[in-house]
C-alpha cells in the first residue's frame, strides 16, 4: 500500500476545496439536487413483505381453462378461493344453493406493484346465482418459486352484483412513474331516470391497490333533469403527470314558487364550464393522490 504525505496547510484547506467542488456539481447539475418522483417507489415484492395469508400458488393460463369449465357456483368459488375472490359472495343467500354458473377469467400482465417485474391481472367475470353479475379481480405479482405469487385484490371491482346496467372497464397508463403503471377504470351504471359515471385512477402502494383520483358525473331525467360531463387528459413528459380536467353542467327545468302558493314550472336551461388541473402530491408517510395544483 502507498501513503501520500501532503503538506499542513494543505490539509487545512482540502475541505474547504471539498465543499467547493460539491456547490459547483450542484450548481451545474440542478436534478441531482432533487430526486425524480419514481425513486420513492418500492422495488420488487420480497417474500418477507408478503403476508403469508396473501402468498398463492397457481397456473394463470391453467385457471383460466378451470375457470370457463366449471358449470356450478360451487365448483366456482372452489377455484376462485385460493386467490381470496370468493369473499364478497359470502353475503348472498343464494351461495347456499348448487346454482348454475358461468364464468370466464381473463389474464393481462402489467408492471403494477414493482417497475422490475411483471404481473399477471386476473379479471372473473360471467353470470352466479341466477343471473347476478360476477365482476372480481386480483394482482399476482411473482415471488419466487415456480407458479408463486402475493395476491392484490382489485377493490374497484365489486365483487357480485345486482345491476345488468353496471360495468367496469380498466386499462394500464403510465401516470406517477415511467416504468410503473396504474389502473385507469371506468365504471357506469344505470336505473330507470338516472345514469351515472366514476372515473378513478389506483396506484399500488403499501402492498395494496389505493384510488388516487376519482371523479363522478352523470344525467338525471324528470321534470327537473340535467347532465354533467367530465374529460379528463394526462399531460406533460415529467412525471408524475398532471391530470387536465374539463368539465361542463347543465340544468334544466325548475319550479318558482309565487306568492299565492302557486308553483310556475319554468322550462329554461343554465350551462356552466370548468377547467382545472390536478397535481399528484405524496407526503412522507402518507399515501399519495391528486389535488387540485
Amino acid at each position: 500500500m502507498r501513503l501520500m504525505l501532503m503538506h499542513p496547510s494543505f490539509a487545512m484547506l482540502l475541505p474547504l476545496l471539498r465543499g467547493a467542488v460539491l456547490l459547483a456539481i450542484l450548481a451545474t447539475t440542478p436534478a441531482a439536487a432533487e430526486a425524480p418522483a419514481s425513486s420513492s417507489l418500492p422495488s420488487k415484492v420480497s417474500q418477507d413483505a408478503c403476508p403469508p395469508a396473501l402468498r398463492v400458488v397457481v397456473d394463470p393460463q391453467e385457471l383460466k381453462k378451470q375457470v370457463r369449465a366449471a358449470k356450478t357456483t360451487a365448483g366456482l368459488r372452489k377455484l376462485l378461493h385460493p386467490l381470496g375472490l370468493d369473499s364478497p359472495w359470502e353475503r348472498q343467500e343464494c351461495l347456499k344453493e348448487e346454482g348454475p354458473a358461468s364464468a370466464q377469467l381473463d389474464v393481462f400482465r402489467a408492471r403494477i406493484l414493482s417497475a422490475d417485474a411483471q404481473d399477471f391481472v386476473l379479471q372473473v367475470r360471467g353470470q352466479v346465482c341466477d343471473g347476478m353479475k360476477l365482476l372480481t379481480g386480483v394482482v399476482l405479482h411473482p415471488l419466487s418459486g415456480k407458479n408463486s405469487f402475493c395476491a392484490t385484490p382489485m377493490g374497484f371491482l365489486p365483487g357480485v352484483v345486482e345491476s345488468q346496467a353496471f360495468r367496469v372497464v380498466f386499462s394500464f397508463e403510465n401516470l406517477t412513474d415511467p416504468v410503473r403503471q396504474v389502473f385507469r377504470v371506468e365504471e357506469t351504471d344505470a336505473d330507470s331516470r338516472n345514469e351515472y359515471q366514476t372515473l378513478s385512477y389506483w396506484e399500488a402502494q403499501e402492498g395494496a391497490l389505493r384510488s388516487i383520483f376519482t371523479i363522478e358525473s352523470g344525467s338525471h331525467m324528470g321534470f327537473v333533469h340535467g347532465s354533467t360531463e367530465v374529460k379528463v387528459t394526462p399531460v406533460g413528459d415529467a412525471f408524475p403527470r398532471f391530470l387536465q380536467i374539463k368539465e361542463s353542467s347543465r340544468d334544466c327545468g325548475k319550479f318558482i314558487y309565487m306568492p299565492s302558493g302557486e308553483s310556475v314550472y319554468e322550462t329554461s336551461c343554465t350551462d356552466a364550464e370548468n377547467e382545472v388541473r390536478m397535481c399528484y402530491r405524496k407526503s412522507p408517510g402518507a399515501s399519495g393522490g391528486y389535488d387540485k395544483c
